[in-house]
């Protein structure tokens, strides 16, 4: 193994060994005249160490000790607050001998086992160890109440650790409905009882109703070595939510699994399943898909919202004359319409919303997709099903026997499709379908390199539609000084400044000019300047009207797209964006590698004496601090500056301080972050609200600094030890 890491030690002094009195008043931690008050108390209670004596009387801290005694004995000390340790480590001591000893197995390197020890001089618990498993002890210290904390979240099993879950609110939220229920039948179906299911239903249920909350369209649930990451896609980003204990991996998978209908027994293979939920009386779809990795089952649930069905084309963002144009290809009676760009730019949404532009009782509308996301009244939907041979190609040759109107494609991908596809487009029907290219353009060149004749392609193809999904900005933008809308952050978009999405669009009609390039099998440049010389505006042409109108940022559109290459996009940004140029950086996007950074403690004080006394106290001991004149000000905070730890007091104008507790218990992404109150008005009630809401720690002014040092420590060290159990 690697060296042991240098920022969990303190690496013992070279010199003399001095007893543990002595040694506190030579490092200046306590005086003569403590020291023999200390010892004095020591004599009268028999049996008692001299280090608690010390920590009791309020001389010392725990840490202090600790350092100390690794003076003494040349012995490292260790960090509890960063402490990791692998299952096949703990294993190498049973709990009951742990918990004897007062010790916990940190790492092995060759045949030395450091052992985290309260009292490394406790040899019996040395040989002892060291005799069961065969591995020479190296003793390290850390303190007692640490340490005996570190053992019982080490150690805990797994119904203790599901056992922290059962006061998530969220969950009494959700309503699991089975899967042959009609959506009528929703008005019928009762909460969960999760008293009954225990805690694990209550987790994945308040997960459930979170995200939806949140407005996520994807959860994931992603086993790590050590622990479970839960991180939502929010308009298009990953968030990370919070870690679960990793013991609870299996349990959270299996009833996943149970609520879509899949085999529980079979981990080895992917699996695929369906759920239906009603969250704050709204149904929503949930799609789940689980795959088999190193560290065990990845789960992905997609939220379908069944409102997204009724989508119209008004309401995707199109420019006016595009719309115009789109409209008239969809009234052809026959031909081929193409949806375009990678997964997730809304190519499925926009199709639906031009199924419900034709939906007539005169129209024949057939879709063959997989899988269905929505239900659309009136349109006859098949699923591809690759167990019972139904694939598109399949069922699309079995449509055209059914005397369609239109008929919807979910994706072409491969050759036989696309034969069969432009089949139809010529033989009376209209057929709308997907591709995954990266422009309009690109589409027509992909088609003849799948082995499509370009003839084919001249003759049916319609028009190209390419486009992306950017984010929009949230009501709380700001102006900047050259008239740009900027992302500010508030409440409502979780800080973020951005606070839903919009479609950009490039629309290319298979004009003359066109179908020339495409029976001359011309290059993708080539394509696209004939596109444009027939009237298309590119994806980015589009993006940089909807920064002009305020509706999302430049960095927003460089984030999905490219700027165009061509001689005219100079002339376009300094037409539609003055002041703006293209050869500036977009910001850090979230999922960027992050620098590891000290702990960061948010202060809120409506005193701004006092905030400026915390903010010296704690940066003298090597925190971040970021302070907070009120409670509505930290809760901005809370999102962009993501603390460890909030220190807050209790009365506060506007949000005070049990609000902002309730606040933070209220959402899974903050929910694991230590809370800790300070208050001048000590009162019982109060301090009972606060641990209700789950404070972590309540004092009242003037506070000690040790003291409050001390506590703040851990309860650093509980939220670590949650993590990572």
């Amino acid at each position: 193994m690697s060296a042991l890491p240098p920022s969990l030690l303190s690496p013992a002094a070279g010199r003399g060994r001095l007893r543990l009195g002595d040694a506190l008043v030579a490092q200046g931690a306590i005086t003569g005249e403590q020291l023999t008050e200390a010892l004095a108390a020591q004599r009268n209670a028999k049996g008692t160490r001299l280090g608690h004596v010390l920590v009791d009387l309020g001389f010392v801290s725990e840490v202090q000790i600790c350092e100390a005694v690794g003076h003494q004995l040349q012995i490292p000390t260790a960090d509890l607050v960063a402490v990791d340790v692998e299952q096949s480590v703990l294993a190498l001591v049973p709990r009951e001998l742990a918990l004897k000893y007062a010790c916990l197995p940190w790492m092995v390197q060759d045949r030395d086992l450091y052992l985290i020890m309260a009292d490394p001089t406790d040899v019996v618990a040395a040989d002892d160890i060291g005799f069961r498993t065969g591995l020479k002890v190296k003793p390290v210290v850390a303190p007692e109440s640490e340490l005996l904390l570190a053992l019982e979240r080490f150690y805990e099993d797994e119904d203790a650790s599901l056992a922290r879950f059962e006061s998530l609110d969220l969950a009494a939220q959700v309503s699991v409905i089975a899967e042959t229920s009609e959506v009528d039948a929703l008005a019928e179906a009762g909460p969960v009882d999760a008293t009954k299911d225990g805690p694990i239903v209550k987790l994945v249920n308040a997960i459930l109703a979170d995200a939806i909350r949140a407005g996520a369209s994807d959860i994931h649930i992603e086993p790590q070595e050590k622990s479970i990451n839960l991180r939502y896609r929010v308009d298009g980003m990953l968030r990370q939510i919070m870690t679960i204990p990793k013991r609870t991996q299996n349990r959270i998978v299996s009833r996943i699994k149970i609520t879509a209908h899949m085999d529980i027994s079979e981990r080895r293979l992917p699996q695929d399943g369906r759920a239906h939920v009603r969250v704050g009386g709204k149904p929503y779809d949930l799609r789940m898909s689980t795959l088999p990795t190193a560290e065990g089952e990845k789960v992905v649930i997609r939220v379908l919202v069944q409102q997204r069905a009724q989508v119209l084309l008004e309401e995707l963002g199109f420019e006016p004359d595009v719309l115009v144009v789109f409209k008239e290809m969809l009234r052809r009676p026959q031909g081929l319409v193409l949806v375009t760009g990678p997964t997730g730019s809304g190519k499925t949404s926009t199709l639906y919303a031009a199924l419900n532009f034709l939906r007539d009782e005169a129209t024949n509308i057939v879709t063959i997709e997989d899988p269905i996301e929505y239900r659309l009244a009136g349109v006859n939907q098949v699923a591809v099903s690759a167990r019972s041979g139904l694939t598109f190609a399949a069922g699309l040759r079995s449509i055209l026997r059914q005397d369609p109107n239109v008929v919807m494609v979910g994706e072409i991908r491969d050759v036989e499709t696309a034969e069969i596809v432009f089949q139809a487009a010529q033989t009376g029907h209209l057929v709308l379908s997907t591709l995954h290219t990266n422009d309009a353009s690109s589409a027509v060149t992909r088609l003849v390199e799948m082995g499509v004749p370009a003839y084919l392609v001249a003759s049916s193809l319609l028009a190209v539609l390419g486009q992306r999904l950017v984010r929009t900005l949230c009501s709380c933008k700001r102006v900047d000084p050259t008239g740009a809308a900027r992302p500010r952050g508030c409440e409502l978009c979780n800080n973020v400044g951005y606070k839903g999405r919009t479609a950009i669009y490039e629309l290319m009609r298979a004009t003359p000019r066109v179908r020339s390039v495409v029976l001359a099998q011309g290059s993708e440049d080539l394509m696209r300047r004939a596109a444009r010389s027939s009237g298309m505006r590119t994806m980015y042409v589009h993006g940089l009207a909807r920064v002009r109108e305020g509706i999302t940022t430049l960095e927003e559109i460089l984030r999905v797209v490219p700027p165009d290459d061509a001689p005219d996009v100079e002339m376009a940004v300094a037409e539609l964006l003055p002041g703006h140029s293209l050869t500036r950086v977009p910001p850090a996007l979230s999922g960027d590698v992050l620098s590891a950074r000290r702990t960061r403690i948010l202060a809120v004080d409506d005193d701004p004496q006092m905030l400026q006394t915390l903010r010296e106290l704690l940066q003298e001991n090597d925190y971040d601090v970021v302070t907070a004149s009120s409670g509505d000000e930290a809760r901005a905070l809370l999102f962009s500056e993501t603390p460890d730890l909030v220190l807050t007091d209790l009365v506060m104008p506007g949000l005070d301080g049990l609000g902002l507790l309730a606040l933070i218990r209220g959402n899974l992404s903050t929910r694991s972050i230590p809370v800790i109150f300070l208050t001048g008005v000590p009162r019982v009630d109060d301090e009972v609200r606060a641990f209700d809401l789950g404070a972590d720690d309540y004092l009242t002014k003037p506070i000690q600094k040790r003291v409050l040092l001390s506590r703040l420590r851990g309860s650093l060290l509980r939220a670590h030890l949650l993590r990572s159990g």
